[in-house]
């Protein structure tokens, strides 16, 4: 089960008060596929949600939604008020005053009724990634309009979201962790905040591990790389009689490296017998290789 789909069913196993089951409807049936005389509809991918669509709407407004499943790829359910009476029935709850694409303000006037109509919206119409994978929730859309009402309506509650365009569906979404960890609080799961945050961490904790690896790894082969030139250039003086002829600072240094190929420049100065800081070995060292790179140029 995906981690959206698992959201989800937690969201609509949340106990609803009397005063919030009428927002929490609104929201679920304004974000869904149609809401007007002619269609009542949404639809969705996951099974769980359009039942409790369908038990929703007849335990608020004794109407029934029928479940219908298709989808050849993916499997998609429609939940439908068929019928056009219980269709009336919905619309009179609202004194027929509901526009299908406005947001009334005077049913979701109260905190908690504001926060299950969110929760109604995101139901029918949201998403969210696994956050192990990409930090993103989103809310698609059919009409601009009402988008830009929920918009509006959650950046007064401190969650902005940004705004794109996805053929004819207007998407709200957010990529940042905190923003999306503030919306499932407000839906009324706060407990899959904490779940996110401790995500957050452990990728933060990784992530600080990788780079950490990775600059040993650079430094590991940094080290090899300057070790062979050293090499390098001490074999040639030593092929070409000229080893012996360096300032003794050097000839000490080039020994050493000869004697301990493999050793930091740190583990170097730890095995020889004068004290030596590490960047006065690697300048001597250095000086060695122009000494050689000056001879071959010759």
């Amino acid at each position: 089960m995906s981690f959206c789909k698992d959201v989800k069913n937690e969201l609509a196993g949340i106990k609803v008060s009397e005063c919030c089951k009428l927002p929490l409807a609104y929201g679920f049936m304004l974000f869904g596929r149609s809401f007007s005389v002619k269609r009542i509809s949404m639809q969705t991918n996951n099974r769980k949600t359009a039942e409790y669509y369908s038990r929703l709407l007849y335990g608020t407004f004794g109407a029934k939604a029928q479940i219908t499943e298709g989808g050849s790829v993916r499997p998609t359910y429609k939940a439908e008020v068929v019928s056009e009476a219980d269709r009336l029935k919905i619309l009179a709850a609202f004194d027929f005053g509901i526009a299908e694409n406005s947001i009334d303000s005077e049913i979701i006037d109260r905190e908690c009724c504001f926060q299950s109509f969110v929760r109604g919206a995101f139901l029918a119409c949201g998403n969210i990634n696994d956050p192990e994978k990409e930090y993103r929730a989103e809310f698609m859309i059919r009409n601009g309009d009402t988008a830009g009402e929920l918009r509006e309506l959650l950046s007064n509650c401190g969650i902005p979201l940004k705004k794109t365009q996805r053929g004819n569906t207007t998407v709200l979404y957010t990529k940042e962790s905190g923003l999306i960890e503030d919306l499932l609080t407000l839906m009324g799961v706060p407990h899959r905040t904490l779940d996110f945050i401790d995500t957050k961490i452990m990728k933060s904790v990784k992530n600080n591990i990788n780079r950490a690896n990775n600059c040993d790894s650079a430094n590991i082969s940094k080290t090899v790389e300057a070790s062979i030139k050293q090499r390098a250039a001490i074999e040639y003086l030593r092929k070409t009689d000229r080893l012996d002829s360096l300032p003794e600072e050097l000839l000490k240094a080039a020994l050493l490296r000869e004697s301990n190929p493999e050793a930091t420049l740190k583990e170097l100065c730890a095995v020889s017998d004068e004290h030596i800081t590490v960047s006065g070995l690697n300048h001597r060292l250095n000086k060695i290789i122009e000494i050689y790179n000056e001879l071959r140029n010759r």
